[in-house]
C-alpha cells in the first residue's frame, strides 16, 4: 500500500513540475519564430526596419515554421521569407537592395558594441550628472547603448533629455521601431514587450 502511495505522490510531484516549468518543446510559438528570423535577416543582410512579418506552423515536422515579412530600405519595402525547423533557422532569404551608407551604419554598430563596457562605466562615474553629460557628446547609438533594458516612457525621457528628436514610428514582428534625430545622426530604437531591446545607427534617409 505505501508503494501504491509512493508512485502517486511521484506522479504529483512530476506534474507540478511540469505544470511550474513547462518543457522548452512546448514554449516556442510563431513568435518566437519571426523573431529568430528577424535576428537571422537582421545580422546577415544588415537590415535594421522590419515589419508586418507573419508566420505560419506545417505540420510535417515538429516546430516547422514559414516565415515571411517586409524589409523598409530607403523608404520602399522588400519581402524577406525564412523557414525555422526545430527552433532552428534552417534559411534566410532577402533579395532587396542594401541600405545606402550601410559601411558607415555597421561601422558605427560594430564600435558601439566595443564600448558598451566603458560607457556603462563612465555613466555610473557620472550618473549624479546624468543627462548634461550625455548632451554634451557628438551623438549617435555608440552614446545610447546604456538605455538598452529601460522602459519605453524613460527611454523616450531620456532620448528627449540628451537633444533627440521623435521622428516617426512604426510595428511588425511583434517590435516596435521608433526613428531619432539629433543633428546629422539618426537612429532607429527597437522597443519589445515594453523595453528597450537595441539602439542603432541608421542612414539619414531614415529620418526624413
Amino acid at each position: 500500500m505505501s508503494r501504491t502511495h509512493a508512485r502517486h505522490a511521484s506522479s504529483r510531484l512530476l506534474l507540478a513540475l511540469a505544470v511550474a516549468a513547462p518543457g522548452a518543446a512546448f514554449a516556442y510559438t510563431e513568435k518566437d519564430a519571426i523573431n529568430d528570423c528577424e535576428s537571422r535577416i537582421r545580422s546577415e543582410y544588415k537590415i535594421t526596419d522590419l515589419r508586418d512579418a507573419t508566420a505560419e506552423r506545417l505540420n510535417d515536422v515538429a516546430l516547422h515554421f514559414k516565415v515571411q515579412g517586409l524589409a523598409k530600405v530607403d523608404g520602399d519595402k522588400h519581402p524577406w521569407t525564412c523557414e525555422v525547423k526545430n527552433r532552428h533557422v534552417v534559411s534566410a532569404e532577402y533579395s532587396g537592395p542594401k541600405p545606402k551608407g550601410l559601411g558607415t551604419a555597421e561601422k558605427l554598430a560594430i564600435g558601439a558594441a566595443a564600448v558598451i563596457g566603458g560607457a556603462v562605466a563612465v555613466n555610473e562615474m557620472n550618473k549624479h550628472e546624468g543627462a548634461s553629460h550625455t548632451a554634451s557628446g557628438t551623438g549617435g547609438a555608440k552614446e545610447l547603448q546604456d538605455l538598452v533594458g529601460a522602459r519605453g516612457s524613460s527611454g523616450e525621457q531620456q532620448l528627449e533629455q540628451r537633444g533627440y528628436k521623435y521622428v516617426k514610428g512604426e510595428k511588425g514582428g511583434g517590435s516596435s521601431y521608433t526613428n531619432w534625430r539629433k543633428g546629422d545622426h539618426c537612429v532607429t530604437v527597437r522597443t519589445v514587450n515594453g523595453h528597450y531591446a537595441s539602439i542603432v545607427d541608421v542612414t539619414m534617409l531614415d529620418c526624413e
